[in-house]
């Protein structure tokens, strides 16, 4: 039997993570020829992984950036690019009579998708649905078919967990490549299922995401199968867990919808369990995830010599994008938006300069302060954002807003020469990066020698102003009383790499840095807490709840410099263009008084819990960290109110409040009776 030569058109992370790892078991059914990609860069670490992996023939593999180049060395394609250049990809691939694996979703238009299929008479069109060989899946689908589970009433379905699959390039959130956010990433898996499941028969009920003109993370829709109500919820930011819930009149079938999938269970109407663990995989299911890719090819080489029908065909294809086309479609945009207060707050427009004009690279974009402002700037401002990121996957939060003025760019802090890449057409760099992972020394790493870098990159890319995000903790800590801009720094101590450290050191670069073409503004916010919030926010959520035993409650505790999120975010608007602010430093913070123990009655009451004598002590808390909750330093925030005109906006209660429906949104809070 001679080999089918396969091309692989489009090598990013989908294709080196699921398909070059299915090839080398395949000698005699398919050979590899062709390694097809625009960016020639990624065909040759497709190539390095088929090398590695034992693919045969590795050195005879062409490498193209275009199927037409090397039509000659292949017959049959699997199309992995970009959602919305499927159909532009395919419709030539099929017109010159080669076969075509397509990634899901068929296309980002239904009429493209039809399209596509009326074209694929002759040349075989499969989509590629692997899911419909995950045993889980298939076990569901033979209780259906069998009528174990009766008459199906309800489906209930929820995938969501933090975006943990980092792509090579940001088109999987970039509306112009992906078409969609989690609707057509995900959902086109479980569309498939369920119209796999349930038959053709559909229409949407009601559904909702919350995309702000980017593409969505967050998706629920209502769907009804002929008399069958399905439910399904999808995030690529919060943890919904990966279940899905078939109810029947007779029973009920519950299948983690992973892979694998783990428990499984059966149970009857009447509350007998049939079944709960493992499902065995039976024929064409898998049990190992190479081997799903690997079956779905020999499926596809069997289609294309005839002896078998695909798994799954260009009509499935056309149903899952038709479906998907519905969702987004349907209702007014008001009715498919899912308020997110804490995002879109009613007076963002009015809190910073409008920047039109401006060019404003942000550090540690994807993280909590720089992730924010970068909702800020493209929210309430006409600036250009260009957010810098170390890798897109944590970003994923970011890809619901307004793209039109958003320009990622991917940097290492001490890759000088990419963040000057990174900066170039700049005028503004707001530094909110810093070293917070890995051993100490990565940490100093990351923040001192980092912003170094931040800072030489800037001035040979020509920017105007860094706006550098440092702390309150560079004061000395016994400091009492009122602390402003003048006061004692905290002693240098070249023995202690920590975070205090670390901002002291990088701080002084920074104001060091100012002149030469070459503009610095240094911002020290206290404690800052909000949505999306590390250490303030998520971590007391998190913390164990014996610790709130020994944490201070009620008044006459030392004094918390807590500064809500947005508040800080329109003092670096403000610092970007006060021309008076060049060179200098500011405390930034609400001057409301808060003791700590406010601070950690509000977390309390957060968390559904009663006082400190309500609560059994746990592990003690650390003397260091109990050491800063009687710290007497109260911020003066005179200087930004004068030079910069600010003055913070947010009542802790008001602070509190958007936090609190931040985390019951983000699932880090109790649910009522639990």
């Amino acid at each position: 039997m001679t080999p089918i030569r396969l091309a692989i058109v489009g090598c990013g992370a989908a294709a080196r993570g699921c398909h070059v790892p299915a090839l080398p078991p395949l000698v005699g059914d398919l050979q590899l020829t062709a390694l097809i990609d625009r960016d020639p860069r990624q065909a040759r670490a497709a190539l390095d992984l088929y090398r590695e992996l034992g693919g045969a023939d590795a050195d005879r593999v062409v490498i193209a950036t275009d199927p037409a180049e090397v039509a000659d060395a292949f017959d049959a394609a699997v199309v992995v690019v970009p959602h919305t250049l499927h159909a532009q990809t395919v419709e030539p691939l099929l017109a010159a009579g080669k076969h075509v694996l397509l990634e899901k979703p068929m296309s980002t238009s239904a009429e493209d998708a039809r399209r596509l299929a009326a074209r694929a008479v002759t040349p075989v069109l499969a989509m590629a649905h692997p899911r419909r060989l995950f045993p889980a899946y298939a076990w569901v689908k033979r209780l259906i078919d069998g009528g174990d589970l009766g008459e199906v009433v309800r489906v209930d379905w929820a995938e969501g967990h933090p975006y943990a699959w980092e792509p090579v390039t940001w088109s999987m959130f970039d509306r112009r490549l992906a078409g969609g956010g989690v609707l057509t990433d995900t959902g086109s898996h479980v569309f498939d299922t369920l119209l796999w499941w349930l038959g053709p028969d559909v229409e949407v009920v009601r559904y909702e995401d919350n995309s702000l003109g980017g593409v969505e993370t967050d998706a629920s829709s209502h769907l009804r199968f002929g008399s069958v109500d399905v439910h399904c919820e999808f995030s690529r930011l919060r943890d919904l867990g990966i279940s899905c819930k078939v109810t029947g009149t007779k029973a009920t079938a519950t299948i983690g919808t992973d892979f694998p999938a783990g428990e499984c269970s059966l149970i009857t109407a009447d509350g007998v369990e049939l079944h709960r663990g493992d499902v065995d995989g039976v024929a064409p299911a898998q049990d190992e995830w190479e081997l799903l890719f690997t079956e779905q090819l020999v499926n596809f080489a069997a289609a294309i010599r005839g002896s078998a029908p695909v798994h799954s065909g260009p009509e499935d294809g056309v149903r899952v994008v038709e479906l998907i086309q519905d969702c987004y479609g349907g209702g007014t945009a008001d009715e498919r938006s899912a308020p997110q207060p804490w995002t879109t707050r009613g007076d963002d427009a009015k809190a910073g300069p409008a920047l039109a004009g401006r060019t404003v690279a942000v550090t540690g974009a994807s993280g909590f302060i720089g992730g924010r402002l970068v909702e800020r700037l493209i929210l309430g401002t006409q600036a250009r954002v260009r957010p810098v990121v170390r890798g897109f996957g944590r970003a994923a939060r970011l890809s619901v807003l307004p793209q039109e003025r958003l320009e990622f760019r991917q940097a290492d802090l001490l890759d000088t020469n990419g963040l000057r890449a990174a900066f170039e057409g700049c005028d503004t760099v707001v530094h909110c990066a810093f070293g917070n992972t890995g051993t100490e020394a990565e940490r100093w790493a990351m923040s001192v020698e980092g912003t170094a870098g931040v800072l030489a990159a800037a001035r040979a890319a020509g920017v105007r102003r860094v706006v550098h995000l440092s702390t309150v903790d560079v004061y000395d800590p016994t400091v009492t009383g009122e602390l402003t801009e003048e006061s004692p720094a905290r002693p240098a101590d070249p023995a202690d790499r920590e975070y205090e450290q670390q901002k002291l050191a990088a701080e002084r670069l920074v104001l060091d840095a100012h002149g030469l073409g070459l503009e610095t503004v240094v911002l020290q916010p206290g404690v800052v807490y909000g949505p999306w919030g590390g250490q303030w926010t998520t971590a007391q959520l998190q913390r164990p709840e014996g610790d709130f035993a020994a944490l201070p409650a009620g008044g006459g505790t030392g004094v918390c410099n807590a500064v809500y999120v947005d508040d800080l975010t329109d003092a670096v608007l403000l610092a970007i263009e006060a021309e008076a602010a060049a060179g200098q430093r500011f405390l930034v913070g609400n001057g409301e008084p808060l003791g700590w123990g406010g601070y950690f009655d509000a977390i309390r009451s957060l968390r559904g819990l009663g006082g400190p004598r309500a609560q059994s002590a746990g592990d003690p808390v650390p003397d260091w960290e109990l050491e800063l909750y009687r710290s007497a330093a109260r911020a003066q925030y005179d200087k930004a109110r004068h030079m910069l005109g600010f003055t913070a906006r947010t009542s802790f209660a008001e602070g509190i409040a958007l936090t609190r429906q931040w985390a019951d949104w983000a699932g880090h809070l109790p649910k009522a009776g639990a």
